[in-house]
């Protein structure tokens, strides 16, 4: 029997699952309840959009999602594995390898050229700085800031903002 590509990773389960996930700030009288037993799955090729007021909890899950936070309770488990009980070293090349990131703010070193900001990812994944340096180039060239390559952060945020 031959299935077709949206068949087949719709037997493959959930890419992204939570179960019961929970997380607080604080403690006694400044305990704070983030997160209160989240439970969600998304499938491959879904589209998620997290929604809502500010302070309700949206980028504790996405930190939560992306291992750049623990839970307090509860499981995350992304493509068939639990990542929660990862050591902090296979997290960082979880996230290195698999997961990737669009922060709200931009996250970039002021000391750092545009290039140099979105190569080093890939220099820290061990890729050939000549292969980070032309796909850097590349994903530049993609949103427009081709022109920007070589300013400093803080003259490439000039007009962006």
């Amino acid at each position: 029997m031959m299935m077709n590509a949206e068949e087949t990773l719709s037997r493959v389960g959930p890419v992204l699952r939570t179960r019961g996930l929970e997380k607080d700030y604080g403690q006694g009288a400044g305990l704070v309840h983030a997160l209160d037993r989240v439970e969600l799955e998304v499938t491959p090729g879904e589209t998620l959009a997290v929604m809502g007021p500010s302070g309700c909890g949206k980028s504790t899950l996405l930190h939560l999602l992306g291992g750049l936070e623990r839970p307090s309770a509860g499981e995350v488990w992304l493509a068939g594995k639990r990542i929660d009980e990862l050591s902090e070293k296979a997290l960082a090349r979880l996230r290195r390898h698999s997961i990737g990131f669009v922060f709200q703010a931009f996250h970039l070193m002021d000391e750092l050229t545009a290039v140099e900001n979105v190569e080093l990812p890939a220099l820290l994944a061990e890729r050939s700085p000549r292969a980070a340096r032309r796909r850097a180039a590349e994903l530049l060239e993609q949103v427009g800031l081709s022109e920007r390559m070589g300013l400093s952060d803080s003259l490439c945020r000039q007009g962006l903002t």
